[in-house]
């Protein structure tokens, strides 16, 4: 930095502050390794002179309109040796640190004179993390994460990511999280755990929430509102049905007008069993900074009537703390209403109640601009004036291959800034990134959790939500980490072509919910394998100006090309040029990675290079299929034999790229039971579908003959 040998800085910061010592913990890693020496100054203990050499970090108390009085923004200035870090909260301040850090840590110091300014774009930048406690569905991303999620190490780790990543909020997401996490001597028969499990537990969630805390990561806890397990049932002396996990995912369950739910939601006696969990909830973990839950899912009557439980039991408890904390309500499965809007909203000070949305539904990996808000009337009796609007940013897509286009998320949290929404939080309903239990635990996994996989996802979403601006020079810096300087920008560039794939294949091939369609895969919970079949009658992601297959080939048939696409953004011709240059792109990448990496081929570098190679074939399967599902419309329509000819001809292309994926899959990672597909996982399992396809297209012509 600014020193030599023997001539010391001096870092002057508050150390009572937790999260300002995590800041200057990174800063000091930085000068460590520049060879930096520095002492310590702890503001907190009385008057200190300013150094003239060195890092001062403080908070400010300074008029509005000073440029640095919003919450969690930072400025740093340099004058001549100094560099000064400031903020009006904990939060800004170490954002300055983290940010400082890695200025340091790249050779990007500020200029005498120079000062940056930054600011958060979006207030709540959050994470979306199903627990494998009374999951929403069953599977090994649930079975398999049970005792990691019971460990502090993962969470530490976790934690300290999403704080270095610029994140704000963990929310927790749980059908029943209660029994695990607290007891009431009212209903001390409906918790199965022993005195000293319980005790357990308690101090286990406690060391969580206190470190989360310690990080500026404040900790949401979702329920689905109304669900109970077998044990807790019996507890309550109710038959184990009544908590009946096991018939939990018929898709009929959870609707409205199912016994069992209107049952729950009409007993007294649950009723007040989750007023008192939640209570106990609140008192148990003072860090518990909010509740979530819906009025949808696992109820039944009239909006009135859910409503109307939702405040009897989450908002009477929440006034029986004495806390004022957020409550969020979703608004799965429902517009927001005017029920909520009369009901709960009006319950809380404007600033502690959000409404949660699903800005993309399933699929973030799709359009960064998705239109379901104007398309669903989401906010139809709602004043947005006055409230405050949480999106919920699903990735159900890519739960295996690395994903990382710093553009596409760039675009889709500028297309999120609107005055009304004050945040998001991302993740998935059928996967947690806990323990890496796909990859192989031999050759180049240098890892531990899922998450360390796939970290560029991560950086990303959060960074990016905090600064929109942030540029490639910060992404080939923390890519570093993984696959060293001289390779990170290559890596990049093939990060960001082969995230172009699912995108292009969720827009032309949509369908709204999670377990009906996995892209990654090709699986659907419904269906199974989809199949050339449901692709030439598949519909394109709504709103976003995707011309469908069929109606491209009928305008075709019709002369009426020119005129048709006038009306569109993407045709199928487009879609299927980008899944194809997608593949060339990245193709030219990883031949050039296998050429320079030579035996610096392990660890991150060997496994993403694996995942570029899969992708390429994956771009060229779907390319493959799309373009004989047009072709076989083509046929359809006009009975030319050419068209059905050359979709075979496809189809057979199209299996040998999946076998080539399945290849580059098996090389490094294993088979694993999905949850919300409720599949195997794994591309070879499945090559004889791909391989029926070919029939499914010559047998079509042989039943248009017959029709005809």
């Amino acid at each position: 930095m600014m020193t030599k040998t023997g001539n010391y800085l001096k870092i002057v910061y508050d150390n009572n502050d937790e999260l300002v010592q995590f800041g200057v913990a990174q800063m000091k890693k930085s000068l460590t390794v520049k060879g930096s020496f520095y002492v310590e100054q702890f503001s907190g203990q009385g008057p200190v002179m300013e150094p003239e050499k060195g890092m001062v970090i403080q908070k400010l108390r300074q008029p509005k309109g000073s440029g640095t009085d919003e919450e969690q923004s930072f400025r740093i200035a340099r004058r001549g040796d100094l560099i000064r870090i400031e903020g009006v909260d904990s939060r800004g301040l170490m954002y300055g640190c983290l940010e400082y850090a890695e200025r340091l840590a790249r050779g990007a110091e500020l200029r005498d004179g120079e000062e940056l300014r930054r600011k958060p774009a979006l207030r709540l930048r959050g994470i979306k993390f199903n627990l494998p406690y009374a999951p929403f569905d069953s599977g090994d991303p649930f079975v398999l994460n049970e005792k990691t999620c019971m460990d502090i190490r993962f969470w530490q780790a976790y934690i300290d990511m999403l704080a270095l990543n610029r994140y704000n909020c963990l929310s927790l997401w749980s059908e029943h999280p209660y029994h695990l996490m607290v007891v009431s001597p009212a209903f001390r028969a409906a918790n199965p755990y022993s005195d000293a499990e319980i005790d357990r537990n308690i101090r286990f969630f406690r060391e969580l929430f206190r470190y989360a805390a310690s990080r500026g990561i404040d900790v949401y806890l979702f329920t689905w509102n109304i669900r109970l397990t077998p044990e807790v049932a019996r507890g309550l002396g109710l038959p184990e049905a009544v908590g009946d996990f096991g018939n939990m995912y018929d898709h009929l369950i959870h609707r409205v007008g199912y016994p069992l739910n209107r049952y729950r939601g009409q007993s007294e006696l649950i009723r007040d069993y989750v007023r008192e969990m939640v209570l106990q909830l609140l008192l148990t973990y003072p860090e518990l900074k909010g509740l979530g839950t819906s009025a949808s899912e696992w109820m039944d009557g009239s909006g009135y009537e859910r409503e109307k439980w939702i405040v009897e039991t989450y908002v009477e408890a929440i006034k029986q703390s004495g806390r004022e904390i957020p409550f969020i309500h979703r608004t799965n499965m429902q517009n927001a209403g005017k029920e909520i809007k009369d009901m709960v909203q009006t319950q809380f000070d404007p600033s502690q109640f959000h409404i949660s949305w699903k800005y993309s539904n399933a699929h973030c990996y799709s359009h960064p601009e998705p239109q379901f808000e104007n398309l669903w009337g989401a906010w139809e009796g709602i004043d947005l004036e006055n409230t405050n609007i949480l999106f919920t940013v699903r990735n159900d897509d890519v739960f295996t291959h690395r994903w990382g286009d710093p553009e596409y998320v760039r675009k889709y949290v500028l297309g999120m800034l609107k005055p009304y929404v004050k945040g998001f939080y991302w993740g998935a309903d059928g996967y947690l990134w806990g323990k890496d239990f796909q990859h192989v635990d031999h050759g180049h996994k240098t890892w531990t959790y899922d998450f360390e996989r796939h970290l560029f996802q991560f950086q990303l979403w959060g960074r990016l939500s905090y600064d929109p601006e942030t540029d490639d020079a910060t992404w080939t810096h923390l890519l570093q980490a993984h696959y060293g300087t001289d390779h990170a920008p290559l890596f990049l560039e093939g990060l960001r072509s082969a995230s172009a794939i699912i995108p292009a294949v969720n827009r032309l091939f949509w369908i709204d919910y999670d377990f009906q369609w996995h892209p990654e895969s090709c699986l659907s919970e419904v269906t199974g394998f989809k199949t050339i079949a449901d692709f030439m009658s598949s519909s394109p992601m709504p709103g976003v100006g995707v011309m469908s297959i069929a109606d491209f080939a009928k305008a075709e048939h019709e002369g009426n090309t020119e005129e048709a696409i006038l009306a569109y953004r993407e045709t199928p011709n487009d879609i299927i040029a980008a899944l194809q240059q997608a593949a060339v792109q990245t193709e030219r990448v990883a031949a050039k990675l296998q050429q320079d990496l030579g035996e610096l081929c392990c660890s991150h570098a060997a496994c993403t290079l694996y995942d570029l190679l899969a992708y390429v074939e994956m771009a060229r399967y779907y390319a493959c299929k799309f373009q004989a599902a047009l072709d076989l419309n083509r046929f359809l329509l006009s009975g030319s034999a050419s068209f059905q000819f050359h979709a075979v001809t496809l189809l057979e292309q199209a299996a040998l790229h999946w076998e080539k994926l399945g290849h580059y899959w098996s090389l490094h990672n294993k088979p694993y039971f999905m949850a919300r597909v409720k599949r195997t996982f794994g591309y070879p399992y499945y090559l004889e579908d791909v391989r029926a396809d070919v029939e499914r297209a010559r047998r079509l012509q042989r039943q248009h003959s017959e029709e005809a």
